[in-house]
Formats: C-alpha cells, structure tokens, sequence
C-alpha cells in the first residue's frame, strides 16, 4: 500500500476530545504524535469549548487517523444540531482508521457519552482504558507504531527522515556577541573545549572559575569557531540579568525566537524546538539562576544533538556535566624572551589607551609583576591597563602594591584569586575622583544597562555634575562600557562583576533608598508615556528603547509588588501591554498582572485595569476562555466607576470575542467604544478602535465599510512612531482590499504587514506570509505555495499553530493551491518555501516580484 504524503509528508491524526477536560491528556497525546514524527490535529488555541463545525469537518476530512479520548462529558449540542460536536467528529470519520481511548474511573459520565460508547462497542470497535496522561501516551505511541505498519506503509518506510536528519528550518537568525577588542591567548584551551565539544558522549561541558576569569570571552570564542560544527546554529543566552531561576526558560526561549503560547511552558517549547538540531547552546553567568540546573537536563534529555556550554561559577553537579576549569592567564617569567598572555593582554589594553607607551626590558619586568600581583586575572589586567592613560606602569605597580596590602584582610570565604579581583576593582574606584565615584556607584541602581537620559535623570546633581562627561571617563577606566542597542541615545552597561561591586558601594551609602525611589518613577513615566499610555506627553517610546530597558521595567514591577504598591503595577501594564504582545511576552505581562490581582490592598480601579491587560493579553494567546470573563469583570468595573475610557477599551477586545457568535453585539460594541475615544481625543485608542471595529466588518464580509476606517487607523496607528501592533492593522486592511476585488492592493499592504512586524513576533510574520499565498492562488500559484510553506515553517520553527480566526481561510487557501497545482507541484513549491533562506524569504514577501532573481522560476512562468 502506498504511503500517505502530506506537504510535509507526515501523517496527520485528528484528536478529538471535549476541551475542559482533557488539558494534560490532549498535551501528552500531542507529544506522543510529535515523538512518532506525525502531524496532529487538535485545537489547543480554541476561542471557544468547541470550534465550528464547518472548520472541524474540513480539517476531519485533511486527516487520516481518528482518535478519540473520551471521559465524562459528551461535549455542547449546537443550536440545530442533534449531537454534540464530539459525536459528530466520531461520526463523520467512518472512512478512516479509529483509535478509540476511555479514561476511567468516571462516576460521573454523561448519559449521552455511554450511549456513545456502547454504540462504539456495538460497531465491533474496541477501545482501549487508560487511568493517567502517562499510560495514555503509551498506549497511542504503541497503536499508532502498529498502525502505520499495517496501513500506512511497509515496515521499511516508517515515516519521516532518517533519525541522523535534523528536521527541516530556516536557517537561525542567531547572532553571538561581538567581542569589543582582541582576544589574547588560551589557544590550548580552546583547542581542548572544541575537542570535548565535538566529542561523542559529551553533551554539557560547564567554565568554571570566579569572576572577571574570561569565562564568557572564551566560551564566545570557541563558539564562535565551532559553527561549522553546528549546521543548526550556535546561540548564547546570556543570564547576567536574570535574578530568578524561573526566569531562565522564558529567557532562553526568548534568545530562540520562540514566543509565548497559551497552555505550553516555555520548557516544552524549548525542547519541541531543539529536538533534532545539531545546535550549540550557550549559557552564560550561570551561577546566580544556580536552582535552574534542573531545567538544562529537562533540554539535553528531552533533544538528541544539542550541546550546552555553561559557563559559571559553581559546579552544576549534574550527571554528564564536563567540568572545564578555566585557569588565570599565565605569567610566565619576568625575564623570559616572549611576553606571557598575561603580559600581552594588559600591553595591548594599554596601548589601546595610549599608543605612544614605550616598552623596554625594564618596563616588561615591571608588567610582569602587575599581572603577577593581579595572579594574571584578565579583568583585572584590563582595569589596571587602563590606568595607564595617566600613569606609568612603575606607578601603577606602586599604588598597586599598596592596595592588596590594604585589603589583605577581606573575607577568607572567598578564593584567593577573588579576593585579587575585589583588591583590584576597589583600588580602580578608589582612583577615581569623588565625581566619578558618586556616579559609579549610583549607576548600579541599573538592571542590565541604561539609557543616557535616564542616567541623567537619575542620578545627576551638583554632587556628580555632567554625567555625560562622568560616563566617558568611567568608559576610558574599563568600567563601563557602550552597549550597542540601535537606538539615538547611547546605551551603557556594566560587567556584572563590576555592577555587583558598585551595587555594595551603594548599599553602604545613604543614597540607595531616594536612588532607588527616582528609578522607579523614570520607569514608571516610560511605562506611562508609551503610545498607548493614557498620559502622552510628546512622543512615545521605541520598540527598541522598551526591549532595552526590559530588565529595569522588571525591577520596578518587583519593587512595586514588595512595596505593596498593586496600582501602580496595573497602571504600567497599561502602557507596556502592548510591548509584551509585540515581543511574545503574553506569560510575564498576565503574571504581573495576576500578581497585583492577588494583593487585598489593590483598589477597584488597579483590579479592573489589571484585568483588562490579563484579558487582552489572553485574546493575543489565544486563550479566550480567560480573556473574555476577564475583560467582561473589567469593563463592569470600568462602567461603575464611570471611566468611560476605560470601559469603551475593554469592550474593544470584548468585540472581538463576540463577533465569532454575535456579530451585531459585537459591532455594536465596537462602534460605541470608538465614539468614546474619538471624543475623549485620544489618538492611538481612537486608532485601535477603528482597527478593531473594522476587523468585526471583515469577519462579517462587509470589506466596503472596513476600508475606509482601517486606512484612517493605519494613518494614526504610525504616529508618532510605528506601534509593535501595525503589522496587525495592516494586514487587515490588506484583507478588506482584497474582499473588494483589488489583488494589487492587498499585496502591497501585506507584503508592508511583514515589513512592520518587530522581530520578535513570528505569528505577525506568518500571517502576512500566508496572506500573500492567498493573494498569488489566481496569477501565480506556484508562489503562493512556496509562501504558504514559508508561512508554515515560521510558525513551525517557534512552535505555533494558526490563529483560530485565520482556520478558515488556510484551509480554503492550501485547498486552492491543490486544486491549481496537483498534488505533485502543490507538494514541491510547499517543500522549497519550507527550505527558503531567511533573506530570499524576506525578499519574497517584501520585494515586487519583478525584482526577485528567482520570480520567473517562482512563479511558475
């Protein structure tokens, strides 16, 4: 018998089970799907308990295995229907092969579902009983294996490709950091890590060693030499940041490109991502999210190739961890003929500085020693190099002498090489003059760098004076550096290693607690003055300014929640709502706001603000069932406080929710909300009324009315600046264009939704690509099929399905290409679309088709 081919040759098995239910069960059948390399078919991201008939039938008839999973409840009878649709399902799938699971106990089964069953065992189908997700998941593996045999395909031609063949992707947009200067020595050591990297049998290598020992400088080097070696990419998450260990899966998913799903841990998704990648993961400053060791087993266990680097200051004591100590550089002999690393690092460091330094025999000796006090430590070298600017190394040696004199008497529960470090970077500060000094240590009010507006408003006074002037000279002394963000204002940092010390310089001041109190307002204000902030003064922030700054506006999240401050919490999601959507950040954005909920000092006003962003941010999951009751409590709230504001946005995304069973309620929702916002002159609100309102059109088919509101909103959506949610709005009036029969138009505006989607939002990505697909099905269907497989491998690449309000038109649109294409030639442009390179990709969906170098072929012409 021939084996079933699918566009992405997989066998697809629909799952059908009610919603409520069967959470962990419908996961674990998902996993067990994935494991055998098949497709399944399920609707996780649901709007509602139930999808449309019309929309569960098509994808019933796409598939080629049933499965059923059935408990207690027989599921919703429809208006007008006489069965549920989990009946219908089982009913409407006679020509395929049925799996049919029972889960029991169930003493409280519905009448309907046992009428059901024994109606299944009547028919001579047997099914099978399982008490747990884990003996379910068994038992599917084990029937689909025995399936696939018998009905699918011989034995010799199991599906998929051959287990050394890493899954088809996109090549990663995965970029190493940029190391700012010259990296001196340890040749032996990164020959040996390339060794162990490579390495059958070695899977989790760990750079051990205090701070300041190049830890991160090394395993950046090494990586960077070993992307040959990983042809599916080389990434590095860098921890510095974090404070939590449950930060560490969000922040590696991240890092990934994987955005945040409704009803999938960050974990799960990390490891569906990296499953069969030959990839090099790179985690850095391990050793303050130590608890999270548990999380890289999860990861290696769960993939067949992956290698992690760790570098930190603990041992991990995990089962396979390659322990790397990374050593000091070595000294070598004050008279040797060749300068040691040790000696190399701090001349080119000090020539970096000063060009013109003069270096005889005597003055190598004289290095020589400064490295060996510093026991050849490279950022401590590095800080001392470049007080050479002002003064001699013979100086240097001097005054360094008398520092570790000094400090000889530091905590003995540190090892001595950490001990030179702190003697080093102490004496550093303490040559600063008491300007510098003062800033130094005020800047470690920062979490993960800063703006130089916010340094200046926070920490500048008569005490500190320009700060711009302070910054450039604790820039020359190493201790600070620029952080490249693409952005006008510049950025800066510090080494943790730095910032920790300047952090207890702070905390032994009496500046920490009013230091601390104007960080909170700076970002309060930036939260506030975004361009959906109900306090605008002038223009909104940038996408990048907000991506930046993320770990600052976590800080102040925090402190609010200590201070038990749950309004102030709210009103900030109100501003940065938008900024998790755009970055997939659904999870954190609903976790602050749950926790400001559970606080009994938040007012009427913080809860129904902070529900309203839990429940848009549900809707932008997916996650309906949450968002709407969340935005119904909200809007109440808003109405009995008489913020018509307020309420008229909650009713915004209400509309929405409603028009896929109301649609004159939600309309008319919609239509009363954007009359609010239009009179209360507010902008962008105003805007995104109209965009939703005309979405509500859209679904109704009335693209006439939509096209005129969408162009005002796309015209006020982008000032002052682009909004993360553009590329939304665009696409929609791409939509409208189209239902009025201008293909030209509607290109144009999809192939400008690509251009605006932030980087970080592949769902906005994949709609525009899948839209153009739709829009190339008449004239040049061969592309439109190399842009739905484009579209597929996206959200495939990040792990996430199609929007439940797209289901339909996907369906019609591959059916479509099918019907222009064949099978065959539908098969082969889906297949090149999933192997395109991200820049052709790019290419593709924004370019004319004329200038493409491959439009002919693509085309079909």
């Amino acid at each position: 018998m021939a084996t079933i081919q699918t566009p992405d040759q997989r066998v697809r098995v629909f799952i059908s089970s009610t919603m409520k239910e069967w959470a962990p069960e419908r996961a674990a059948v998902r996993e067990a799907v994935e494991r055998l390399r098949l497709t399944p078919v399920l609707f996780e991201l649901g709007a509602r308990p139930h999808p449309p008939k019309e929309l569960y039938l098509a994808y019933l008839r796409q598939s080629h295995v049933f499965l059923g999973i059935y408990w207690e409840q027989y599921g919703w009878i429809a208006p007008g229907e006489t069965v549920s649709g989990l009946e219908d399902e089982y009913l409407a799938s006679e020509d395929k092969p049925r799996l049919v699971y029972v889960k029991s106990p169930a003493p409280g089964r519905e009448p309907r579902l046992a009428e059901l069953l024994g109606r299944i065992g009547n028919e001579g189908l047997s099914y099978r009983r399982f008490s747990s997700p884990e003996e379910l998941a068994g038992l599917v593996v084990d029937d689909l294996a025995v399936l696939l045999s018998e009905r699918f395909g011989p034995p010799d031609t199991a599906p998929g490709p051959p287990a050394e063949s890493a899954p088809a992707a996109r090549e990663p947009d995965w970029h190493l950091p940029t190391l700012p200067n010259r990296f001196i020595g340890r040749d032996d050591e990164i020959e040996e890590l390339r060794r162990v990297l490579t390495s059958d049998g070695v899977r989790l290598v760990n750079l051990v060693g205090p701070g300041g020992i190049g830890k991160t400088r090394l395993a950046l080097t090494v990586a960077g030499q070993l992307r040959d070696q990983f042809p599916d990419g080389v990434v590095a998450v860098l921890l510095a940041a974090l404070t939590s260990p449950e930060q560490v899966p969000p922040e590696i998913a991240t890092t990934l490109g994987l955005p945040e799903t409704f009803g999938r841990s960050p974990l799960a998704a990390i490891i569906d991502f990296l499953r069969r990648r030959r990839t090099l993961l790179v985690l850095d400053n391990f050793e303050q999210v130590i608890q999270a060791s548990p999380a890289v087993t999860q990861i290696l266990g769960g993939t067949e190739h992956l290698r992690v680097m760790v570098t930190s200051r603990e041992v991990l004591h995990l089962t396979g961890e390659r322990v790397f100590a990374v050593q000091p550089l070595p000294v070598g002999e004050g008279g040797a003929a060749e300068p040691s690393h040790a000696v190399e690092l701090f001349l080119d460091r000090a020539r970096a500085v000063r060009p013109d330094l003069a270096v005889d025999a005597d003055r190598l000796r004289v290095v020589h020693e400064i490295c060996r006090r510093l026991d050849g430590l490279p950022l401590a070298i590095e800080l001392a190099a470049a007080r050479v600017r002002l003064l001699e190394p013979e100086v240097l040696l001097q005054r360094l002498d008398q520092r570790l004199v000094l400090l000889t008497g530091g905590p003995r529960d540190v090892a001595r090489r950490q001990q030179a470090l702190r003697a080093t970077i102490e004496w550093s500060y303490d040559l600063l003059d008491d300007r510098d000094r003062r800033l130094f240590r005020r800047l470690a009010v920062f979490s993960g760098g800063f703006f130089l507006d916010a340094a200046e408003q926070i920490c500048q006074d008569d005490e500190v004076g320009d700060v711009l002037d302070g910054l450039a000279s604790l820039v020359d002394k190493s201790l600070v550096r620029v952080d490249p963000v693409e952005t006008q204002l510049p950025h800066f940092a510090m080494l943790e290693t730095v910032r920790e010390y300047a952090d207890g310089c702070l905390a032994e001041s009496a500046e920490v607690d009013p230091l601390r109190r104007a960080h909170t307002e700076f970002f309060e204000r930036m939260a506030h003055a975004s361009v959906v902030g109900f306090d605008v003064e002038g223009e909104g922030q940038t996408w990048e300014r907000f991506v930046a700054d993320s770990d600052n506006l976590r800080v102040v999240l925090q402190r609010l929640l200590d201070e038990d401050e749950p309004d102030r919490v709210a009103a900030m999601g109100e501003g940065l709502w938008p900024v998790w959507w755009g970055g997939s950040r659904f999870d954190e954005g609903k976790a602050w706001m749950r926790a400001a909920l559970q606080r009994p000092s938040i007012s009427p006003a913080g809860r129904a603000q902070a529900l309203c962003i839990e429940g848009v941010l549900a809707f932008g999951q997916g996650d309906y069932e949450r968002g709407e009751p969340a935005l119904q409590e909200a809007y109440t709230l808003h109405r009995a406080l008489g913020d018509d504001v307020r309420a008229a946005l909650d009713s915004l995304q209400l509309g929405l929710i409603l028009a896929m069973r109301d649609p004159a309620t939600a309309e008319r929702l919609e239509r009363e909300a954007v009359a609010v916002l239009r009179e209360g002159g507010l902008p962008w609100q105003y805007a995104y009324g109209l965009f939703t309102l005309a979405r509500v059109l859209i679904m109704a088919g009335r693209y006439a009315e939509a096209l005129p509101i969408l162009e005002e909103s796309v015209s006020l959506i982008h000032a002052p600046a682009p909004h993360p949610l553009l590329s939304y709005a665009v696409l929609n009036l791409g939509w409208a264009r189209l239902g009025l029969g201008d293909p030209e138009g509607a290109r144009a505006a999809f192939r400008r939704a690509f251009g605006e989607a932030t980087s970080a939002d592949e769902q906005a990505k994949a709609r525009a690509l899948e839209a153009l697909a739709r829009v190339a099905v008449q004239d040049q269907p061969r592309l439109g099929a190399v842009l739905f497989g484009a579209a597929e491998q996206v959200r495939r690449a990040v792990g996430l399905g199609v929007w439940v309000t797209d289901r339909p038109i996907h369906a019609t649109t591959e059916a479509a290409l099918r019907e222009a294409l064949g099978e065959a030639g539908f098969t082969e442009a889906y297949e090149e679309g999933r192997h395109l390179p991200g820049d052709d990709l790019f290419a593709l969906a924004c370019a004319p088709i004329r200038s493409l170098a491959s439009a002919e072929h693509l085309s079909g012409s």
